[in-house]
């Protein structure tokens, strides 16, 4: 049952613009996903509005922005599209304004991507007349049903075809036959797409609730090669036990886990918690503000470190298929191995990344969780069920991209490594998933708590005072006795400068006999 009452904006602010615009040009009308979503009774779009007026919406958009002080930017000038943003409000506003297309509101609307999106409401003076629906678009909305608006629809911009993969996953909406047909038809098209537009539309594909789902979605239509190539090369990839998946499907399964760590440092319901999820989300329980304080961090313009978990589960082995070798085992059987998958894997998404032109930061920590996503497992394996020492908690974050300590990648790989490890077993519960849980404890109790890595991002000495102190040149052996004393510090064997130094002599002492 869709929403009966008339629509009416839910922030002051965004009450007091449309009143603005309504004296600066008529007719004035709001149109798209927050027509949308107030009938459907969901609030996702209640902060971000679309308006048309008739002609002149850049000269309309800065009066009004002058008038009520919103920030105005000519987001096309050429189209005669602008935003207008409060940053007064938490999240802040957004609203933007576009002539409307064929000059009058029939042919705007018909020249939209799809039924659902095509609704428009009128905001004269102080309210929203009738909701405004040439195409049986609140039909669709009640069989929820995505369908385009003409055949031309997806033909005049190729993008559209990953908003229907995002719409019918984000709505868990059906697309309808004729739709379906087309877009199979015309994968290649998105190829002619610039690269901002579809890294814009993967990015809101990727922040859905089910984004593996998303994922498979984009695999049936065709459009996976011509938009992430290197994914859609993992396809039919065989693996050796203990994966039971093919490397293209273990991935998708590591980006449904990784969704739902995600949701979990959200606040949000996790999706389908079998007793391995429970049992993860009780091993991080001590470390969840912290974590939560860690991925709430921007990396970009609306680009939060949480949001980046999906995206590196779903390329940390796209290094697999160029990798892969094949013997043949005692029992004359196959046996496939991917030796230095990982650093050929994150250059490859370093190139990805590169050409859908991410910013250098987020392309960096994707680079650096790819190439040491299997360290976690390595030292699972070497300690079993004994507790990782100090000294190897330390060479983890130290070899983890950066050896300053201040972006700490290696957190991010932890729970990429919980996903991970979790899908090479399709779901299952791991057979040691409390040693597993209790060494990525460790790793991040040594990354949050005072007398973990706190200790060594403030050194005894530094490498001045060793060059001073044993008459050294600058190089390689200034930064080994760091380290060296590094590892010291942490495992306890030197608390003061003058221990450093004690045990700095007898490694140079050692070194020049």
């Amino acid at each position: 049952m869709l929403n009966s009452t008339a629509w009416s904006p839910k922030h002051p602010a965004l009450y007091s613009l449309l009143t603005a615009l309504s004296a600066l040009a008529q007719p004035v009308y709001v149109v798209g996903g927050v027509v949308r979503d107030h009938l459907l009774g969901q609030l996702k779009s209640a902060n971000d509005l679309d308006v048309i007026v008739e002609h002149s919406a850049l000269q309309v958009a800065r009066t009004a922005a002058d008038q009520l002080g919103w920030a105005y930017y000519p987001l096309d000038a050429e189209r005669d599209v602008a935003r207008l943003v409060f940053l007064a409000a938490s999240p802040p506003l957004v609203c933007d304004i576009a002539a409307m297309r064929g000059g009058t509101i029939e042919r705007d609307l018909l020249a939209r991507d799809f039924t659902i999106n095509a609704l428009a409401v009128e905001w004269r003076g102080r309210s929203a007349l009738p909701v405004v629906d040439l195409v049986d678009g609140r039909l669709d909305l009640e069989h929820r049903r995505l369908r385009r608006v003409t055949p031309a629809s997806l033909a005049e911009d190729p993008v559209r075809l990953l908003r229907a993969v995002r719409f019918a996953t984000q709505l868990g909406f059906t697309i309808d036959a004729e739709t379906q047909m087309q877009m199979l038809r015309m994968p290649d098209t998105v190829q002619l797409a610039s690269a901002e537009r579809v890294r814009d539309e993967l990015w809101k594909i990727m922040q859905t609730a089910t984004p593996a789902a998303a994922i498979e979605t984009l695999a049936h239509f065709g459009l996976l090669p011509y938009v992430l190539p290197e994914v859609s090369d993992m396809q039919n990839v065989a693996q050796t036990a203990p994966h039971v998946l093919d490397v293209y499907h273990h991935s998708v399964q590591a980006v449904r886990f990784a969704a739902q760590v995600r949701s979990w440092l959200a606040g949000e319901p996790v999706l389908d918690p079998a007793p391995a999820t429970q049992a993860w989300q009780a091993a991080l329980e001590p470390w969840r503000f912290r974590l939560r304080e860690h991925f709430l961090q921007a990396l970009a313009a609306e680009h939060l470190r949480l949001d980046w978990l999906v995206w590196h589960a779903l390329l940390h082995d796209i290094g697999k298929p160029v990798t892969r070798t094949c013997e043949e085992t005692a029992d004359g059987g196959l046996r496939y191995r991917f030796f230095n998958h990982e650093e050929v894997g994150a250059g490859m998404a370093r190139r990805r990344l590169e050409a859908l032109r991410f910013s250098r930061q987020e392309i960096w920590l994707a680079e650096a969780v790819i190439e040491t996503h299997m360290r976690p497992h390595h030292l699972h394996a070497s300690y079993g069920d004994k507790p990782l020492s100090r000294r190897s908690c330390l060479r983890y974050y130290r070899d983890s991209g950066q050896r300053n300590f201040d972006m700490l990648p290696g957190v991010d790989t932890v729970l990429l490594a919980l996903a991970d490890y979790q899908a090479i077993y399709a779901g299952s519960m791991p057979p040691d998933w409390p040693a597993y849980l209790a060494h990525a404890g460790q790793l991040l109790e040594f990354a949050f708590h005072s007398h973990g890595l706190n200790e060594v991002r403030q050194p005894l000495v530094d490498g001045h005072t060793l060059m001073r102190y044993f008459d050294l040149k600058p190089g390689r052996e200034i930064g080994v006795l760091l380290e060296r004393l590094q590892e010291a510090h942490v495992a306890g064997e030197i608390a003061t400068p003058d221990d450093a130094l004690a045990l700095a002599a007898t490694w140079v002492l050692e070194a020049r006999d």
